[in-house]
């Protein structure tokens, strides 16, 4: 019997996998402190991590065969320090792919068509002066341009809802895309191309403000952003601007730079739509996201390599 680790509360459905082990998991909806990781880590032979691991813990744990990352993204743990402990460090990408996507096109569809402005307005004003023709417009994503940027499995996903949409696509990517996914192009075209600018991109030093001021600057007037990738990906005072000029006509985010912390200018604007990291959060693929996390951990404690290693170990 091996003890697993689990650094948050997350739902157990899917964790039936792991019956016969000594499991180790806060409260629904709490999460461990670095001070109680730290304490636990040396009996952990597995670790589920759902949020930041650092370097610290991680070397604390001594008997540590793998830490299976609870998500695709896997910035928050530090797959170096792993690597140094020979601990291979794993992602799950394949499960977040359809809610993520679904996700960014509700965001793109609450945005265009005022969806979260006009719910709000009908719960605190008389509904009187918000009914009629003409009022309120938004704008139809059919015979727009989306652009994507980062198009792996969520962000060609999307590219096929779009499409059925009625949506051109454009991708830029660290690979070209092919052709049926989307038409492949650059930077600076996509940005001053494209109506709708949706983010899937991995957190990395090189993607940090990715969008910044002076690519604020180089988009369509009137644009819109989605981003359900990284907060660190976007520099929020540009896009603050951004949105105040009315160089962007709106934003949905599902991600934010210091979370749980979202910045008060975005949230008292009309037309940004927030939401809390919500981009996997479904029943289906929660369960689905603790399944395969299993799957990997019983495989590296049976000895054999699991799949989708991040750090090369």
């Amino acid at each position: 019997m091996a003890t697993i680790l689990i650094t948050h509360g997350i739902p157990t459905a899917g964790l039936e996998l792991l019956a016969g082990h000594e499991i180790i998991i806060p409260e629904v909806l709490k999460a461990f402190t670095m001070e109680e990781l730290a304490v636990l880590m040396p009996r952990a032979e597995a670790v589920i991590a759902g949020g930041k691991l650092p370097g610290d813990v991680i070397r604390a744990g001594k008997q540590l065969k793998i830490i299976a990352n609870y998500g695709a993204g896997y910035d928050g743990v530090d797959i170096a320090a792993a690597a140094d402990c020979g601990v291979p460090v794993t992602n799950i990408p394949d499960t977040v792919t359809d809610a993520t996507a679904e996700l960014a096109i509700g965001l793109m569809l609450a945005v265009s068509r005022r969806i979260g402005e006009m719910n709000i307005r009908l719960r605190k004003e008389d509904s009187t002066t918000l009914f009629g023709m003409g009022r309120y417009m938004g704008n139809t994503l059919r015979g727009r341009t989306l652009g994507i940027i980062g198009c792996g499995r969520i962000g060609s996903r999307v590219a096929e809802m779009a499409k059925a949409l009625g949506m051109r696509v454009l991708a830029y990517s660290r690979r070209p895309v092919p052709a049926h996914v989307a038409e492949y192009t650059d930077l600076p075209t996509l940005l001053a191309t494209a109506d709708v600018i949706s983010l899937h991109c991995p957190s990395t030093p090189e993607t940090r403000h990715l969008l910044d001021a002076a690519a604020f600057a180089q988009m369509k007037d009137g644009a819109m952003l989605v981003n359900t990738a990284r907060g660190a990906v976007v520099d929020h005072e540009a896009l603050v601007d951004a949105l105040r000029s009315g160089k962007l006509a709106g934003a949905g985010l599902d991600v934010f730079p210091e979370e749980p912390r979202i910045p008060a200018e975005l949230l008292a604007m009309d037309n940004v739509v927030c939401t809390p990291h919500i981009g996997s959060n479904t029943a289906q693929t929660r369960a689905d996201m603790a399944a395969a996390c299993a799957r990997q951990i019983l495989d590296a404690l049976a000895g054999y390599r699991p799949e989708n290693i991040v750090n090369g170990i």
